[in-house]
């Protein structure tokens, strides 16, 4: 069961189109399981819709129409099929949300023998660092605030910290005012979906020293 959610005013603001691609793609992960935020964020979208017809209509140019007509006459383009991408190996012992299954996944990153990053391929212009995390059962995270606002999905497995235990489907909002130690509960391992206004601020020197050997890119 989902027990955490995206707050109401992220819910608006991607019905709106103002969060960035990672920030939209959380929210689509956690919607993708959740039947609440679902039908929140399509009253979100039918308000704006609601709003958009009572705008006062923009007149048009004097040549609108032969512009429309011209391009009804134009050769249309042949229609190219998207097909799905395969998932690499080390994801498809998972169940991955629709939204995340056409992403760009890059080489996982072991940073400890327990916990890998795999980074995702984002947009050209958008600085938010978007990433997989997976830890094995019973790991913990080295402990950790944050610059900027991060959004995370648990899409297997669950972790523990602070705030609250989040399970699959799960959305956490973090940032500079929690300082965490993540720790993986149960027997399962955790896979995760993060996007990052910019990377972790780790307590500890050694986690900060693989941090900078790996480009600063979680």
């Amino acid at each position: 069961m989902i027990s955490h959610h995206p707050a109401p005013e992220l819910l608006a603001d991607c019905a709106r189109g103002e969060l960035d691609f990672g920030a939209t793609l959380a929210v689509a992960a956690h919607i993708d399981a959740c039947a609440l935020c679902r039908e929140e964020i399509a009253l979100w979208e039918s308000v704006g819709g609601a709003l958009l017809q009572e705008e006062m209509p923009a007149p048009l140019s004097h040549d609108a129409f032969e512009r429309v007509a011209g391009r009804l006459d134009a050769p249309r383009p042949v229609a190219v099929r998207n097909e799905k991408k395969e998932l690499p190996g080390y994801l498809r012992s998972f169940s991955i949300p629709g939204p995340l299954q056409a992403l760009k996944f890059g080489r996982r990153l072991w940073v400890t023998p327990n916990i890998w990053f795999a980074p995702i391929a984002t947009p050209a212009g958008d600085s938010a660092r978007t990433y997989l995390v997976y830890a094995k059962p019973n790991t913990k995270l080295s402990k950790h605030t944050h610059t900027g606002r991060e959004f995370t999905v648990v899409l297997h497995g669950a972790f523990r910290d602070g705030t609250g235990l989040y399970g699959p489907g799960d959305f956490a909002e973090t940032d500079d005012a929690i300082l965490h130690t993540p720790t993986v509960t149960g027997e399962s391992d955790c896979l995760c979906f993060t996007s990052a206004d910019a990377p972790m601020r780790l307590t500890n020197p050694i986690a900060r020293a693989i941090q900078v050997l790996t480009g600063r890119f979680y």
